[in-house]
C-alpha cells in the first residue's frame, strides 16, 4: 500500500512537471532589430527595439547616455516547443527535467549604451552589436527565397481588349 501511494505521488509530480520546457520555449524575448536604428535616429526608434533604458545619466557636455539591457538567444520558438512536446510524450515525461534545464540556460543578457543629444537624437551607439551575417548564410537565405510561396496577384493587363465589332450588352 505504501509503495502504491509513493508511485502515485511520483507519477503526479511527473505530470505536474510536464510542459514546463514547452511553456519556456514558447515564451521568450524577441531579439532587437539593430538595423532599425542608427546614428541620427530618434529615441522612440531605439526604445521600440531595445525597450526602456535600465539607467540614464547626464554627461558633462549636456548629452544623455542611456543604458539598455536585453536578452539575446531566447526568442520564442514554436518548433522547439513542438519537439519538447513529442519527446515528453515518447519518454512519458522523463526527459522534461533535462529540457527544462536546457530552456533555463537559453539566452544571455547584453547591454548597449546610446548617447542622445538635446533633441533626443542618437549621437553614438556602443556596447553589443550582433556579428555580421556570414556569406554562407546570405547565400543560403537567397537560395531559400526561390522556394518561398509568393502571393497570387491578378494581372489585368493580360485580358484581351474587346473587339470593335462586338455588340454592346443589351438591357432587358
Amino acid at each position: 500500500m505504501n509503495n502504491k501511494l509513493a508511485s502515485i505521488a511520483i507519477g503526479f509530480i511527473g505530470l505536474l512537471n510536464m510542459g514546463c520546457s514547452i511553456a519556456m520555449a514558447l515564451n521568450g524575448h524577441q531579439e532587437p532589430a539593430f538595423d532599425a536604428f542608427e546614428v541620427g535616429s530618434s529615441r522612440k526608434q531605439v526604445e521600440i527595439q531595445l525597450g526602456t533604458p535600465v539607467s540614464s545619466k547626464m554627461l558633462k557636455d549636456g548629452t544623455k547616455e542611456d543604458t539598455y539591457k536585453y536578452e539575446i538567444g531566447n526568442s520564442p520558438n514554436g518548433a522547439r516547443a513542438t519537439l519538447y512536446f513529442y519527446y515528453d510524450l515518447a519518454t512519458i515525461g522523463l526527459a522534461e527535467p533535462i529540457f527544462s534545464l536546457i530552456e533555463l540556460f537559453q539566452g544571455h543578457d547584453e547591454y548597449s549604451y546610446v548617447v542622445y543629444n538635446h533633441d533626443d537624437r542618437v549621437m553614438a551607439i556602443s556596447g553589443y552589436r550582433p556579428p555580421p551575417i556570414s556569406p554562407e548564410i546570405k547565400a543560403a537565405q537567397e537560395a531559400q527565397e526561390q522556394y518561398k510561396k509568393k502571393p497570387a496577384t491578378s494581372d489585368f493587363s493580360n485580358t484581351p481588349a474587346p473587339s470593335p465589332d462586338a455588340s454592346p450588352p443589351t438591357s432587358p
